[in-house]
């Protein structure tokens, strides 16, 4: 630790499939489970669309769609409804062990707002919370946040800057059919 503050190691992955992600987020993991560590992956990933853990499944024709457009879809544990990653993209998994900071996932979630809104500063970008969780520029979310609670946590941001409209519009249709 430098000045009481646990440091973070930044991992640059470049551009890796979600899968692949998924892959090396659990390597991390494990290495920390050997003593308190702290890594943010960095990385981009090809489109892709990932749904979470809702009242009910969305519909298999729904989902067909997605992989029309030339993207893959995966299911994941996390809450929230669907997000896209592609190219572009912004994601950052955070693995890091709380316990070095502080244990409450609200302090978390909020710290990781905090620094969202203050790199949108540093761009010209004025951005807010609400009370969804995420960073959103007027009624425009501009990083999502979603997170698996485990022992060691992992979790990621995205950053939605420059995403192709093309593969967000389907977001709104598949929101309008499950309404």
């Amino acid at each position: 630790m430098q000045g009481g503050r646990p440091l973070v190691d930044v991992v640059h992955l470049g551009r890796v499939s979600y899968q692949e992600g998924l892959r090396l987020q659990q390597v991390y993991v494990n290495q920390h489970k050997s003593g308190p560590a702290h890594s943010l992956l960095l990385c981009e990933h090809p489109p892709v669309y990932t749904t979470g853990i809702r009242h009910k499944p969305y519909p298999a024709s729904l989902l067909d769609q997605l992989v029309l457009l030339g993207a893959d879809v995966h299911r994941t544990n996390r809450g929230g409804l669907i997000t896209f990653h592609g190219p572009g993209q912004l994601v950052c998994y955070p693995v890091l062990n709380l316990s070095g900071f502080k244990k409450s996932v609200r302090w978390y979630v909020g710290q990781l707002e905090k620094t969202i809104i203050s790199v949108c500063s540093q761009f010209g970008v004025q951005a807010s919370t609400s009370p969804h969780t995420g960073v959103w520029v007027g009624d425009n979310k501009i990083c999502a946040i979603e997170d698996s609670c485990l022992i060691r946590r992992i979790g990621h941001l995205c950053s939605n800057m420059a995403a192709p409209s093309d593969h967000l519009g389907w977001i709104k249709l598949f929101t309008l059919k499950q309404d």
